[in-house]
Formats: structure tokens, C-alpha cells, sequence
């Protein structure tokens, strides 16, 4: 008995201490995941998805099916079967063990391809059926009332369907093949299609299995977070490239400009990736719902709200003129908001084409001449302008507003020839334009000076350079005219050595003014062919050769409709010629011919440029003239093709202007633009884009490379133009260190998906959210494939720092037919964020007078923009949105998408919750959410600002959780919380007290009794949001406080350094 006696208090302090481990000994609530491959592997879409999943306590892991025992099976909470397993045999052999899974606690994922590889029994149906395409192709889907914790995926696919029937439409999936439905039993249906279930969940035993549509997740275009994966082609793609082959017809003069034209590949669709990620994040969701009763989500945004931002691309030249940068940054400070700038490295002027000359340097020899193409500061053009000390010889505009891609109707040109007509022994460049002005510009000779805004590839001479414009003049006084569109051509017409002119016109009339020394020229007559009148329908475009080799100058002329006429010059005869042969006919309008030898056989061949801008080669055969391949450089245009095409209505001319013994190719033409580079001391607004730059250091505006690829530059190119984009940067005393950008007309490479991406991550930048993924025919914000849009992770093992990718936002638009608020509300429901795109060139009233015209579309602009300022601030003051700049924004992506959360809880604490609800004293928890995680050094110090969204299953679904986090709200029935440090969460039922409910930059918070001193740690704008059952005064440098005395909350919003805030009581 005694040994009893002395054994109790033994036995009391083990017990006492097994307690005391019971509450020390941590337990941990994880998600685990298995992404299930076959033994070659597959397709590792949603396997990402899943490694970037929102869901804060996920764990994935990946294995081959044969490599897995039901044992370890059993450790997951979740598995998801890879689409490569379908229909195998090693499939058919596991198929007993998965069900097994599924009775014993798991849960399975089923992509619609696994419909037919299970029994219908397991599935929850009595049978599988084929889904008839016609109904489905309506979108006419119903979604059944369904199990709280089921309900995030039926909204997933019935938020994203509704606004892709509403916006988009079946007809953007020519062929898509429906797949399979279940004919439901005991399975719950998440959709619906006319009694036919598209997707299921079905409780088996302990767990459950859930089967998926075609729908979602969608397998028709690329969506993996690689750029390259995710698309199945028993989808039915192949049908809409068949459609968009058949759809593809050639408009006139834009073969080289209109990207539409470039045939369709397979390309990653923003929309239907981010639904797929949704679908999946809301899939883990589910099982941490069915897990534990609850689930913490990640949000993509600082402490717990999503962020807002606006992505601002500047690159028009009137914008830095008018100072529309800084107009815009002053409006939205009226709004709290703060602009984001990505800054181009060379600036134009929208849908501004101008006359002027280029040369393409000769880098083979005269018999077989070469060319190289575009080079770095051709911009969209090719080859170098012809220029002087002033810049580029530019001539008439073209008068009517056109995009790049927009077809050219009328031909204005350059119309080049060359002569030295004030004998100085330099030749000077003669041109004719559509305005009817005929020009001289003087010889300089060699002034490098003058080309040091066109470098040229190492080992390449400069052209010679030209002084300013002069009228030719007439004999007897006045100036040389011919009509409109004048096109010049130089021959020696009477022998006596001085250069004349052959002039053609709109017309189409041949016209002959002889040289009487210097500048001045006779009175333009008629040339003579046949022995009447030469003239071609319209637009006659003159040149002057030996065509047939009798040593007797020939005349050839193109015409308005393309076609090149030969006049055999005759004997004994200068000046005339015989009547007209045609000779070729072009591809396009306007051919502008010349003459030379191109394939060094010693016969002359032609050389004809049209609207198309290229220059197409005929060349002499026995009988006459055979088409072959227009002249082409080493770099390829931006359609991928090698042809030389700057601009259009194209003007060749041959002449080695850099006098390296070799005969260049000059071209006159109509270009787009043309560009200037910011750091040119040409610039011609430098004083205004001093003050810009002034103006966004002062403001903590932080500029970032507005980049311009096409999709067809090399490695090499990209890497330059990435380079000088740098170097320009340095020029402006910009920053470029650790940086995002955008797409400069949003192209990035189709040959090499990643090549842009890629190169752009070499070169320091770590996020691009604004491009055009490869071969995609849309363009973001107004495009189809944008429709909906999620941050995320470049995956590709090329890739060496982080490279966060991401799509701006739909665009806002609103009239007697519809809106895009559907797609905003759907963001807002998900708790996805928000980065609306826009051009704000061209908004505000301008520094020099405009037409009635150029006002009212200043005026559309400004009012368009002002509609969705206020719709997305409405947005932010209701949603609890933060507002940010996109780099920010990026930032705290960042941090999102590498963090996690360690949920856990004692053992003992979780003993005694159990034991709580079992004894019927309501629900319980108590855990400890703690982040962790290896954040990259971009993110800063948002690396701090972790926010996560706690969504109650049914066990909590009548109890209020709440956390212990300075920073908190609640928004239908989900509770969000900034996760600054290790945070308690856990049932209360008290009051909420003082707290944050949105800060948009890394905040501190000291507390001394019931004063706080808030810390906003970052300069641009601050912007915090309180909350306070009771009055407050708060306190700090140049303050906005707006209090809503209804709601007890006061947002401070502060502009300029990072500042601190007093908050206390009266």
C-alpha cells in the first residue's frame, strides 16, 4: 500500500509532464497533395498550378503512378491524376487502388478524360455519356444549390462561364471537343446541361472523387504557367487554326505590317489559364474544408486586400510635349491614386507616317550585293534615314491618321534621285513628293556626326550626309513643278552633260524638264513614245536604264496599278522613246521601278518597289521576266519573313552612298513615325522631358522600360535593344536595377516562346505584365484571351531569377447594349486583383493649337478615362481594394506567391477544443498561423506584408473567427487577415476593437497604451484605412483623413516619403 501511495504522485507528475508535452509538441495542419504522372511522364500544367497554389498550407509532391504504394496514397489528403494516365493500362491496373484511396479519406480530382476509366457507380451515375456540343456550345449551364464546401468551384466555373458567354463566346473554340457527362445517381452536380451533369462531386466512403468537365479545367489552349504546356490537341484546336487559314485573306499594302495576317500556332490563353489555376486552388479549397473545417487562403495583395493599380505605357511625342505625364499624376493625386509609368526608349507620334529616304548598306559586293535589314534604331522601319545636321530628311506627311497596321491608300512617297548638280563634285539627293514639291538636298559628303542616333553594325560606313531642303527652280524664275506626287528620274536627255529630269505625276503624263546648270531647269514638256505623248493611267513612276543592253538609255515606268512599262530608247534619238512593252506586274500598287543587274549573270534586271514597301525582284530570262523573291536582309521584318521593307510605296534607287566600292540600296518611301530616341540630344521636347523626369523623382515615381521587340528578332537583337533601352535609362539618370516592364506594342518573340521573357529576366528585370504571349491574335485589355488574368510565376528552369508574369485587367466599357462590369464583379468575388491598362497620350489639352477634330477626340479620351477612375475607385472605397503602383503591386505578388503558412496548433489545446465540442460547448479553435516560406530580395519590404483570407467550412460556419493580427476585416462571411508576424486565430465572440483594415504599403505599428505610432514604410503614396468603435485623432504631415463616422473607419492617404502616423484617442 505504501509503495501505491508513493507511486500516485510518481505517476501524478508524468502525467502532469505527458500534459505538459501535450501542449508544448506542435501540430500541424497541412493540405497534402499528390500530382500522380505516368511513367514517361506528362503534361505538368496543373502540377504547377498546384506548386503556386493560393491555398497557404499546401504541400505537393509529385510520383509515377506504379511507383506508389496504397500506403503512401493514404498520406495525401488530395490526388490529381495527370491527363497521360487516361486510358492506359497501367491506369486500368491502379484503378482499384484509387478507389480505395477515395473510400479510406481521400479525394480525388478526375479531368474529364477519366470519365470512361472508372466505374459510373464510383463516379456517382448510372452512366457516362458524350456531352452534345451543339446544347453545350450555348453556355446555357445551370448550377444547382450545392455543399458549402463544394461551392468555390461551382462559382469558379460559373462566374468564368457567364463572363466568357457574355464576352467572348463558343465561336473563339472552333472544334472543341465536349467530352463526357455523368447521368448523376448519388453524385452532387456542380453543373448542368439539360439534365446531364458536367461536374460532379461524389462522396465514396470517407472521401470523395470529383469529376471534372472540358470546360474547366480547359485543355483546347496553352495555359501552364511555362508558357508552353497545358494544351491537349484531341481538344480541337487544329480546327481553329483550319478556320483562321481558311479566314486569312490578304488586304492590300499591309502584307508586311498587318500582324493578323501571321499565321495562327498554338498560344497561351490568359483567360482560361487563370480559370484553370482558380478551379484547382478552389479544388484544395474544398479539401481543406472537408479536412479541418476551415481553409486560409493567400491573397494577392498586401495584408489580406487585393491590390489595384494602373499600368501606364508613355511613348508619344505630343504627350511629352503637352505634359500629359505629369497632368495625369496630378489627377489621380485628386483621386488618392498614384499613376505607374513604363517609359519607352524612343518616342513618336500615333498614326503619323512621313516621306523620307533610307539606305540599306551594302554588305556583299556590287555583283552580289547584300543586306543586312533592320537595324537597332530602325525602329519600325528598316535600314538608315538619309539625314543631315537637323536629323532625318523628313518630307510630306501623310494626311489622313493610321496605325501601323493600317492599309496606306493613297502613295506618298520619297521619290529619290541623285545628281551632282552644283558641281561640287558630292552628289545631291533630288526627291519628288505627293505634295507636288521637288527638292534638292545638297551633298555634304562623309558627316558621321550626322548618323551618331543610327549606329550601324561594326565595319559599316556611314551614308553620306545632305544639307537642308531647296526648291528646284525654273529657268525663267520660279519653282519646278510637274503636279502632284512627282516622281524624278536623272538622264542626260541631249547629250550636253548636264543632269535633266524625267518627271512623272499623279497623272500618269511622262514629263522632260532639261537641265540649265545648277538648280534650274526648262519648263516640263511631254516625252515623247511612239511618236505621241508618253503616260501611263496614274501615278507615273519613272526610271531610266539599259534594259535591253544596246547601250541606248531605256525608260521604264510603273503605274498606279502595278504594272512596269519598258520604252526602248531609240538611236540617234535622246530623249525618245519607243512605245511601251510591259515588262512585270507587282504584287500591290504604285511600282516604282529601277534597273540594275541583281543576280550578276550581266543582264539588267528589275527592281520594283510598290505599297506593299518591299522591294520585288524580276529578273531578265530568254523570253523575258521572271518574278523571284523581293530583296532581302539577314534580319527578318516583323512578319518574320527577310524581305527589306521600311515603310510603304516603296522607291529603289542603286548608288554607293558610303563609298566603299559597293552600291548600296536606297529607298524612298512613306515610314511610320518616325521614332527618336529619349536620350537623342535631338529630342525635341528635352526641356519638358527634363521636367517629367524631374517631376517623378521628386514625386517617388519609379519609371520602368517600356521595351519594343517584334516577334521575330533574334537572340541577339532582343539583347541589344535591352541593352541601348539601358543605356538610355543612364542617360536619364534612371535607375535600372531590379525592374518590371511592359510590351511596347506587346509583342514578344513566336519562334522562341521564352526567348523575350528570358532575355528580359538576364537583364534585371523580374516581372512583365503587360505582353502578347506567341502567336496569340489578340491583344491584351481588349482582346479575348485576356478575359481574365492571375499573377504568376514564370516556370522554366532558363529562367535564374524570379519572373512574375501577368495581364492587365479587361477593359471598362459601358453602353445601351451591355458592360464589362460582370468581368469586375467576377474579379471582385474572387478576391483577384486588379491592373487596369491605359495610354493617357492624348488626354489633355495641349501645348499648341489643335483642330476642332484632335479636340473632341482629346476630349472621348479624357472622359473615358475619368469613367474608370471613378468605377475602380468605387471599387477600392467598397472592396477594400489597395491602391498601388504596379511595381508595388508586383512586389507584394511576389511575396504571395513564395510564402506559406504554417497552420498549427498544441496537441493539447487541440485535445481539449475536441473534447469541447464533443461535450456540446459550441466549436472551438485555436491555431497559430505562422508565415514561412524563402521570399525573393525583389519583394522588399511588401516580403512582410503576407495576407491570407480564412473562409469557415460548415463546422464554423455560425461561429465568428477572428484573429489576433493588428490588420483585419470581414467581407461576406470571409475573414482576411495581414500576417505581419505568427497570428492566433480562433473563435470569439467579443467586439472588434482599433484595427487596420487596409494599409497599400509595409507598415509598423508600436503601441503605447492607446496611442499607436503607425509607421508607412514606403515613399509614392500611403494609403491606411482604420477602423475604431471609438473616436480618433490622427495625427501626422499633410494628411487627407476621410472619416465615415457610419462605418467608424478613417483612410489616410499621404503623398511623398514614407511618414509616420499618431492614432489616439480624444
Amino acid at each position: 500500500m505504501k509503495y501505491r501511495k508513493r507511486l500516485i504522485p510518481a505517476a501524478l507528475v508524468m502525467a502532469l509532464l505527458a500534459l505538459a508535452v501535450l501542449f508544448y509538441v506542435r501540430k500541424v495542419d497541412t493540405v497534402r497533395l499528390l500530382y500522380v504522372l505516368s511513367d514517361s511522364g506528362g503534361d505538368l500544367s496543373a502540377y504547377d498550378n498546384f506548386r503556386q497554389t493560393l491555398l497557404a498550407n499546401a504541400e505537393v509532391d509529385q510520383a509515377a503512378l506504379n511507383g506508389v504504394t496504397k500506403r503512401q496514397l493514404g498520406s495525401y489528403d488530395a490526388v490529381y491524376l495527370d491527363p497521360a494516365l487516361a486510358g492506359t493500362d497501367l491506369l486500368k491496373a491502379s484503378a482499384s487502388k484509387l478507389e480505395a484511396y477515395v473510400r479510406e479519406g481521400g479525394h480525388l480530382f478526375l479531368e474529364n478524360d477519366f470519365a470512361s476509366d472508372f466505374p459510373s457507380a464510383f463516379l456517382g451515375g448510372s452512366a457516362v455519356q458524350d456531352v452534345p456540343a451543339e446544347a453545350a456550345g450555348g453556355l446555357a449551364f445551370t448550377y444547382p444549390q450545392v455543399d458549402a464546401h463544394a461551392s468555390g468551384m461551382q462559382e469558379v466555373v460559373q462566374l468564368f462561364a457567364g463572363n466568357f458567354k457574355n464576352h467572348v463566346g463558343m465561336s473563339h473554340l472552333p472544334g472543341f471537343v465536349w467530352g463526357k457527362g455523368l447521368v448523376p445517381t448519388t453524385a452532387q452536380t456542380l453543373v448542368s446541361l439539360n439534365g446531364l451533369s458536367l461536374m460532379t462531386v461524389n462522396q465514396e466512403g470517407k472521401g470523395s472523387v470529383l469529376l471534372a468537365s472540358s470546360f474547366l479545367p480547359n485543355r483546347y489552349f496553352l495555359t501552364g504557367f511555362d508558357l508552353q504546356s497545358g494544351m491537349d490537341p484531341k481538344r480541337g484546336f487544329a480546327e481553329r487554326i483550319k478556320q483562321d487559314k481558311t479566314n486569312l485573306a490578304p488586304k492590300p499594302s499591309v502584307a508586311y505590317f498587318d500582324r493578323s495576317e501571321l499565321p495562327l500556332d498554338a498560344y497561351f490563353q490568359f483567360g482560361f489559364a487563370t480559370a484553370n489555376y482558380q478551379l484547382r486552388n478552389e479544388f484544395l479549397t474544398y479539401v481543406a474544408k472537408e479536412r479541418y473545417g476551415y481553409s486560409v487562403k493567400k491573397v494577392l495583395g498586401p495584408y489580406g486586400r487585393p491590390a489595384m493599380a494602373y499600368q501606364n505605357h508613355f511613348e508619344a511625342l505630343p504627350a511629352f510635349r503637352d505634359k500629359e505625364a505629369i497632368q495625369w499624376a496630378e489627377l489621380l493625386k485628386q483621386h488618392n491614386m498614384i499613376p505607374s509609368f513604363s517609359l519607352v526608349r524612343a518616342a513618336f507620334d500615333w498614326g503619323q507616317w512621313h516621306e523620307d529616304v533610307t539606305v540599306h548598306l551594302n554588305t556583299g559586293t556590287s555583283a552580289k550585293p547584300h543586306f543586312t535589314g533592320p537595324y537597332v534604331n530602325s525602329y519600325y522601319g528598316s535600314g538608315v534615314r538619309l539625314s543631315g545636321d537637323s536629323g532625318p530628311l523628313l518630307q510630306a506627311n501623310y494626311p489622313k491618321y493610321k496605325s501601323l497596321g493600317d492599309p496606306i491608300e493613297m502613295p506618298y512617297r520619297a521619290y529619290p534621285a541623285l545628281a551632282d548638280l552644283d558641281g561640287d563634285g558630292r552628289v545631291d539627293l533630288i526627291t519628288g513628293s505627293a505634295d507636288g514639291t521637288l527638292a534638292v538636298y545638297r551633298g555634304l559628303g562623309s558627316r558621321p556626326a550626322a548618323y551618331a542616333d543610327q549606329p550601324l553594325p561594326e565595319g559599316l560606313t556611314p551614308p553620306d550626309a545632305f544639307g537642308p531642303a531647296e526648291p528646284l527652280q525654273l529657268a525663267g524664275g520660279g519653282p519646278l513643278a510637274a503636279g502632284a506626287y512627282t516622281a524624278p528620274a536623272v538622264l542626260d536627255a541631249n547629250g550636253d552633260g548636264r543632269p535633266d529630269l524625267l518627271l512623272g505625276n499623279e497623272r500618269g503624263d511622262l514629263l522632260l524638264a532639261l537641265g540649265e546648270g545648277g538648280l534650274r531647269f526648262s519648263a516640263p514638256v511631254p516625252v515623247q513614245a511612239g511618236g505621241q505623248p508618253a503616260r501611263v493611267g496614274a501615278y507615273a513612276a519613272p526610271a531610266v536604264g539599259d534594259v535591253d543592253g544596246d547601250g541606248i538609255p531605256d525608260l521604264v515606268v510603273g503605274d498606279a496599278d502595278g504594272a512596269v512599262r519598258v520604252y526602248r530608247g531609240l538611236a540617234g534619238r535622246p530623249g525618245a522613246f519607243g512605245a511601251p512593252e510591259e515588262a512585270a506586274r507587282i504584287r500591290g500598287r504604285f511600282a516604282a521601278p529601277s534597273v540594275r543587274d541583281l543576280n550578276g549573270d550581266g543582264r539588267p534586271d528589275l527592281a520594283v518597289g510598290g505599297s506593299e514597301g518591299d522591294v520585288q525582284v524580276f529578273v531578265r530570262e530568254d523570253g523575258g521576266w521572271a518574278k523571284r523573291d523581293p530583296l532581302g536582309g539577314d534580319n527578318l521584318n516583323q512578319m518574320g519573313t527577310p524581305a527589306l521593307v521600311g515603310g510603304h510605296n516603296s522607291v529603289p534607287l542603286w548608288y554607293d552612298i558610303n563609298h566603299d566600292g559597293k552600291d548600296d540600296l536606297i529607298v524612298g518611301q512613306l515610314e511610320f513615325g518616325p521614332a527618336v530616341a529619349l536620350d537623342n540630344p535631338k529630342f525635341p521636347y528635352k526641356a519638358e522631358l527634363n521636367e517629367f523626369l524631374t517631376y517623378a523623382k521628386d514625386h517617388y515615381l519609379e519609371l520602368y522600360p517600356h521595351l519594343y521587340f517584334h516577334n521575330y528578332l533574334s537572340d541577339e537583337q532582343e539583347k541589344t535593344e535591352i541593352a541601348l533601352h539601358r543605356k538610355a535609362f543612364g542617360a536619364l539618370g534612371l535607375p535600372w536595377t531590379e525592374t518590371g516592364t511592359n510590351q511596347h506594342t506587346w509583342r514578344i518573340n513566336n519562334p522562341n516562346r521564352l526567348q523575350t521573357l528570358v532575355n528580359e529576366n538576364n537583364a534585371g528585370i523580374w516581372f512583365n505584365f503587360g505582353f502578347r504571349p506567341s502567336h496569340a491574335p489578340s491583344e491584351p485589355q481588349y482582346g479575348p484571351d485576356y478575359m481574365w488574368g492571375l499573377p504568376f510565376q514564370l516556370s522554366d528552369p532558363s529562367v535564374k531569377r524570379p519572373m512574375l508574369i501577368y495581364t492587365p485587367a479587361p477593359n471598362l466599357w459601358e453602353n445601351e447594349t451591355g458592360s464589362s462590369k460582370d468581368i469586375f464583379e467576377a474579379y471582385i468575388a474572387q478576391d483577384m486583383p486588379i491592373d487596369y491598362f491605359d495610354h493617357i497620350e492624348y488626354h489633355f489639352p495641349a501645348a499648341v493649337s489643335l483642330s476642332d477634330e484632335e479636340k473632341n477626340a482629346r476630349r472621348l479620351k479624357y472622359e473615358n478615362a475619368m469613367r474608370y477612375v471613378t468605377y475602380t475607385d468605387s471599387i477600392r472605397t467598397q472592396y477594400d481594394y489597395n491602391f498601388m503602383t504596379e511595381i508595388q503591386m508586383a512586389q507584394s505578388f511576389l511575396t504571395t506567391l513564395n510564402s506559406r503558412v504554417t497552420v498549427s496548433h498544441s496537441w493539447g489545446s487541440y485535445l481539449l477544443d475536441r473534447l469541447k465540442d464533443k461535450l456540446g460547448k459550441g466549436v472551438h479553435l485555436n491555431v497559430m498561423l505562422t508565415p514561412a516560406g524563402s521570399v525573393p530580395s525583389q519583394a522588399g519590404g511588401y516580403a512582410g506584408t503576407l495576407g491570407v483570407a480564412i473562409e469557415p467550412g460548415k463546422p464554423f460556419a455560425q461561429a465568428p473567427l477572428a484573429v489576433s493580427s493588428d490588420f483585419h476585416t470581414a467581407q461576406h462571411g470571409t475573414l482576411y487577415a495581414g500576417l505581419a508576424g505568427p497570428t492566433k486565430l480562433g473563435v470569439s465572440f467579443g467586439e472588434a476593437g482599433r484595427h487596420v483594415v487596409r494599409s497599400n504599403v509595409p507598415t509598423e505599428i508600436q503601441k503605447d497604451g492607446e496611442t499607436w505610432t503607425i509607421r508607412l514604410n514606403a515613399d509614392g503614396m500611403q494609403q491606411i484605412k482604420l477602423y475604431s468603435p471609438t473616436p480618433l485623432v490622427i495625427e501626422g504631415p499633410d494628411l487627407q483623413i476621410e472619416e465615415n463616422q457610419e462605418q467608424h473607419t478613417y483612410t489616410v492617404t499621404h503623398f511623398g516619403a514614407a511618414v509616420s502616423l499618431t492614432v489616439r484617442s480624444p
